[in-house]
């Protein structure tokens, strides 16, 4: 079982704080990109292991790329973009030239990074979203090679956030109440304002950590693709039914 969690994290943190503030403090900021708190979130989750390679999918204009290059410097980061059309492209060639330890390639993730992967590398999936992310960390995942994977985007509401608390227990994410109140400052000079009992955080994207041998990952990839149909179909029927709605003269009426 790995020994990653929430609880091992908070404990940890703060004594990674002062190396990742002063590593991230000279870098250049983007306005599109993971925010520095998650970004803290996944260094001190895996410094300890000190990996040698990280993968990451979905890079844009490269701030999570630039992060992860400065906070982890002694580790190779392969970063994999869709498109190199994207005028985000050239904005990341840019700010990563200086970069010695960065490759960047393009490419579909979904293919490459199970050629890629390597044993204890760590991962993280900014693109594709979603439940086509979380397929993709658990196929990762089943494979038995990387020490976590961290996938980006996990809003409180969607289906595929909704999966991960049902079915993936062993799961933990950044908009966690106690992480926000203690690091969500890392993302503004202003400090994080003090909550009530039971007030509900507003943090908007979310990072989540998946770490390796905690859960039966082959069976939880087959949940997810269930989920996934079951979530198309009500997509479908839902665009068919707003559809119609508009279709509809002013006194048509539905009984239940």
């Amino acid at each position: 079982m790995s020994s990653l969690s929430l609880t091992t994290l908070l404990e940890n943190a703060p004594r990674h704080l002062a190396t990742f503030q002063e590593r991230t403090a000279p870098l250049s900021k983007a306005e599109k990109g993971i925010r520095l708190s998650e970004m803290f979130f996944l260094y001190a989750t895996v410094a300890h292991l000190a990996p040698t390679r990280i993968l990451e999918s979905g890079r844009a204009r490269a701030q999570s790329t630039l992060v992860l290059s400065a906070v982890f410097p002694e580790a190779e980061i392969i970063s994999i973009e869709s498109d190199p059309n994207s005028p985000d492209a050239a904005v990341a060639a840019e700010r990563l030239a200086s970069r010695k330890n960065v490759d960047c390639r393009f490419g579909d993730s979904r293919l490459l990074l199970p050629e890629l992967v390597r044993a204890d590398d760590v991962i993280l999936i900014d693109g594709p979203k979603d439940f086509r992310a979380l397929k993709l960390a658990l196929a990762l995942l089943q494979a038995g090679k990387p020490a976590a994977v961290f996938v980006h985007d996990l809003w409180r509401g969607l289906p595929a956030r909704d999966f991960v608390e049902r079915h993936l227990p062993s799961a933990f994410l950044s908009d966690d109440s106690e992480w926000v109140r203690e690091y969500a400052s890392l993302d503004s000079a202003r400090p994080t304002p003090p909550l009530a009992q039971g007030e509900p955080i507003i943090y908007g994207a979310t990072l989540g950590c998946f770490p390796a041998g905690s859960e039966d990952y082959a069976a939880s990839l087959r949940q997810c693709e269930r989920a996934q149909a079951a979530d198309r179909i009500r997509s479908t029927f839902g665009k068919l039914w707003q559809r119609d709605a508009v279709d509809r003269p002013p006194d048509f009426t539905v009984v239940a």
